[in-house]
């Protein structure tokens, strides 16, 4: 039975020029970002009338090594998703199935192959394939969310961290902080600056922030702050619990959720949280969260805090922009970038509770961030603006017009 087409949730008009896109990365069902972010592209890409091919992991992460419970994600396939064609091939341990991957997507002659690139982990894996497809003619390009890993030594994941770039190459990032470490790394491509696209229509879920607020069991006028996404060291969900027990008792009633899977000790945490001044105020949800539990805290929050020692993106940013919540964030990778401060959010000094107190407090005293700069920002960092820009690159390949600047 054929598979739907997505143009029933998607507009789709024709491109000038058909393009044939190629994406190696995570798809559903394995969860996280990464996933995710390959998904819109593909459904983005598909939608504007252009063919396109997956080639996704049949084994992630070694089991040994992967610190969460399942790398699979709990919620049904979108919709939108069964239309593209794809090929669950690549295993991360597995140097034969690299080339049998390489060959399945080199057969089918695409245009561009964009390669998602996260971790020098599966840098042999994706070199393998990237220099398969090169010799094919087909131009690589890399979507680089982190140059480096967030954790771990720096110097030891180097030498990965390096390997599979050509000059013949084109590498995005979607944070200025990104396309310094891959020139401080010598990366040898062509690197540009996208910004991150906000979640699509068809892959954010959604709740009424009435319906939302009462199953939280919120009060009238009660702010809550929420927290989303796995909780790493990086991540200073410590630093948040520190400047949450600095606010005073006076004022209007609050509440924070952390909701996200743990991937770090919860037992400072847990001993916060059951004490004054935090105890009842302070709920935590330690679990990978269904796109619908996701939907729920956020059309609940008042804001949405990210309280990061380092780092270099978010998905969250413009996810809660989706949602037309505010962020409280850090001056960290290209967090800084997200936020245009007290229109969109509010911005500190990262690892500071403190300051991070102060910026929680004038939101619990009344500060909103105003809904047409949110918008502003959501509606400037589509999906449709990224699927030209990859148009674009194909169209340089086959010299038909001059390299974007």
């Amino acid at each position: 039975m054929p598979r739907p087409s997505p143009c029933a949730t998607w507009p789709c008009p024709r491109p000038a020029e058909r393009v044939r896109l190629a994406i190696v990365g995570p798809l559903h069902p394995l969860r996280g970002g990464i996933a995710l972010h390959g998904a819109e592209m593909a459904i983005a890409a598909q939608s504007a009338g252009h063919d396109v091919r997956v080639l996704s992991y049949t084994r992630l992460y070694p089991g040994l090594v992967f610190p969460g419970r399942t790398q699979l994600d709990p919620d049904p396939e979108p919709a939108a998703l069964c239309a593209i064609e794809r090929g669950a091939l690549l295993d991360s341990c597995a140097p034969a199935s690299w080339r049998r991957a390489a060959r399945w997507l080199a057969s089918w002659r695409p245009d561009v192959v964009l390669v998602q690139r996260w971790h020098p982990f599966f840098a042999p894996a994706l070199a393998t394939v990237a220099r398969a497809l090169r010799g094919r003619s087909v131009r690589v390009v890399w979507m680089v969310h982190n140059a480096l890993p967030h954790e771990g030594s720096a110097l030891a994941w180097r030498p990965l961290a390096r390997l599979g770039y050509s000059a013949r190459d084109v590498c995005l990032t979607h944070a200025g902080s990104e396309l310094r470490a891959l020139e401080a790394l010598g990366a040898r491509c062509e690197i540009r600056r996208v910004p991150h696209p906000a979640p699509a229509a068809t892959t954010v879920a959604r709740v009424a922030e009435s319906r939302a607020r009462t199953e939280l069991g919120l009060a009238e006028g009660e702010v809550l702050f929420v927290f989303v996404g796995y909780v790493r060291e990086y991540k200073g969900v410590d630093v948040l619990l520190e400047a949450l027990a600095r606010l005073g008792e006076s004022g209007p009633g609050w509440r924070a959720v952390i909701a996200g899977e743990w991937y770090v000790d919860r037992t400072a945490a847990d001993r916060a949280v059951a004490a004054p001044p935090l105890a009842g105020r302070v709920r935590i949800d330690d679990r990978y969260l269904p796109a619908e539990d996701v939907a729920r805290y956020l059309a609940a929050a008042t804001v949405v805090v990210l309280p990061y020692r380092s780092g270099t993106q978010s998905g969250v940013v413009p996810l809660a922009y989706a949602h037309g919540r505010g962020v409280v964030t850090t001056r960290v990778g290209g967090l800084d970038e997200a936020v245009r401060e007290g229109e969109t959010g509010l911005l500190v000094a990262p690892g500071d509770p403190s300051a991070l107190a102060d910026a929680l407090e004038r939101v619990r005293q009344g500060l909103r961030f105003s809904p047409a700069a949110i918008d502003a920002m959501r509606e400037g960092a589509g999906w449709a603006a990224f699927v030209r820009l990859l148009e674009q690159i194909a169209r340089e390949r086959t010299g038909s017009a001059q390299p974007a600047r």
